[in-house]
């Protein structure tokens, strides 16, 4: 059985351009994220793409030109993920929160995402990174495949 990442996002011209991993683990370090990337490439579970996104509970670690590679990277980009959980949640179910569930919001948050026309000038602070890093244009009125559960 092939594996897929949990979310792919596209740009309008079909071009991957972000694969994201859900993983439900509160308080991972950056090291811990890495160490989690080199594994999901070493066992070819991830794509090349230009962008690969580790979202979690409490963070998103994000890296840039993700080619296939076994080495130990450090993430790219590092952001509070709190404020787009709580914008679907409130803040006392975050706790309680199952993979599942963090899978669904950050697929819809993606969704409104690349149909949003957000500028740097009308982000919020928490979302400077999307800008910072180019991820946001990069999928800006593309598309998201997500991978089915079952």
């Amino acid at each position: 059985m092939i594996q897929r990442p949990d979310i792919e996002v596209y740009s309008p011209n079909n071009k991957l351009q972000l694969v994201v991993e859900v993983n439900s683990k509160q308080g991972a370090t950056a090291e811990w994220a890495a160490n989690m990337r080199r594994n999901l490439f070493a066992h070819s579970v991830v794509p090349k793409s230009p962008y690969f996104l580790l979202a979690l509970p409490d963070r998103f670690y994000l890296w840039k030109n993700t080619s296939p590679a076994v080495d130990i990277k450090p993430p790219d980009y590092t952001a509070n993920s709190k404020p787009v959980l709580e914008s679907y949640i409130g803040a006392s179910y975050l706790d309680t929160l199952s993979e599942y569930g963090l899978q669904m919001i950050i697929k819809s948050w993606l969704n409104k995402l690349v149909n949003a026309n957000l500028t740097k000038e009308t982000a919020r602070p928490d979302e400077m990174w999307l800008f910072d890093s180019g991820l946001y244009n990069a999928i800006r009125h593309g598309y998201i495949k997500a991978e089915a559960t079952v």
